[in-house]
């Protein structure tokens, strides 16, 4: 529908606890990328948060409001609450008092088209090291974010744009994208076992697309000697730190795992989307084994 006629209680759940579930797609040419992982992350969120939804249908969903908006290469956003409550039933009880008919809410915002990411240098942004002070459920993809958003004020105000969260001196993750860093021999991923962060979809497809990546701890000590710094995400793809608290990763420009990492994420979105003018496209030392820095055994 037309945003003006989009209505939505102001007693509903979602806006007086964030009690809720979101997802963020990519779209491009029309089709939607790794709807199977974005529609099980979103099942087990809502069975999580015990939110009666089968999140099936949204590939159709968002096929259609993409055409709706004539927007074929776009984030598309989805957003599930418990609901309002019924006549009679109390707007502020914790435990939800009687059956509610969930919200389901969406929107797409347009996005470069993915010939933008061949054989192209990543993306740059700035950061800054913020303590991580949210909840201890981070692998669920909730529409809290209000920790996050304090993080983000936080690195704005210190100058940069985006914060890299630490949690009891393990690395997590950015504000909104996984982060993955080049340390040493090895290209380093936080496991989502070490601190309370989000399995994201696109850091699973780099670990398809490059299985040489390690997921384990990571110490924050370790941002400080990494030759490259990375966040991966739906919108973000591959993006190189350049900075860190002001001072420069590497020679504070995108690196060769960065290049490489970037090239072979889109040559795997463009296969599963079945571009294969994208394929043919991608250099063949886009695609090449890493530097000879760069351990490829884990």
């Amino acid at each position: 529908m037309p945003l003006e006629h989009a209505s939505i209680s102001p007693f509903d759940r979602g806006f007086i606890f964030g009690d809720g579930v979101y997802e963020g797609l990519r779209s491009f040419r029309g089709k939607m990328v790794g709807m199977e992982r974005h529609i099980a992350r979103m099942r087990d969120g809502l069975r999580e948060a015990r939110i009666d939804w089968d999140p099936s249908p949204l590939t159709r969903m968002s096929e259609e409001l993409i055409k709706a908006c004539a927007m074929p290469d776009a984030f598309v956003y989805w957003q599930v609450t418990r609901g309002t409550p019924g006549p009679g039933q109390p707007v502020r009880s914790r435990v939800p008092a009687g059956r509610m008919t969930p919200t389901v809410f969406g929107y797409c915002t347009p996005q470069p088209p993915i010939e933008k990411f061949v054989n192209a240098d990543p993306p740059t942004v700035t950061c800054a090291v913020c303590e991580d002070t949210r909840w201890s459920r981070g692998h669920l993809k909730s529409i809290s974010l209000l920790g996050n958003v304090i993080a983000a004020i936080e690195a704005d105000e210190a100058g940069a744009q985006d914060a890299i969260l630490v949690k009891n001196g393990l690395v997590g993750e950015g504000t909104a994208a996984n982060l993955i860093l080049v340390h040493g021999r090895q290209i380093v991923t936080p496991s989502l076992e070490s601190v309370p962060i989000l399995a994201g979809v696109t850091r699973a497809m780099d670990l398809d697309v490059a299985p040489e990546i390690v997921s384990r701890p990571v110490k924050v000590e370790e941002l400080a000697s990494a030759s490259e710094l990375m966040l991966t995400g739906t919108t973000t793809m591959i993006t190189s730190i350049t900075q860190v608290d002001g001072r420069p990763v590497g020679d504070g420009k995108p690196g060769p795992v960065a290049r490489s990492l970037l090239a072979r994420l889109t040559r795997a979105i463009a296969v599963e989307l079945g571009f294969g003018d994208i394929v043919e496209r991608i250099r063949v030392d886009t695609l090449s084994p890493w530097s000879s820095p760069v351990s490829a055994s884990r």
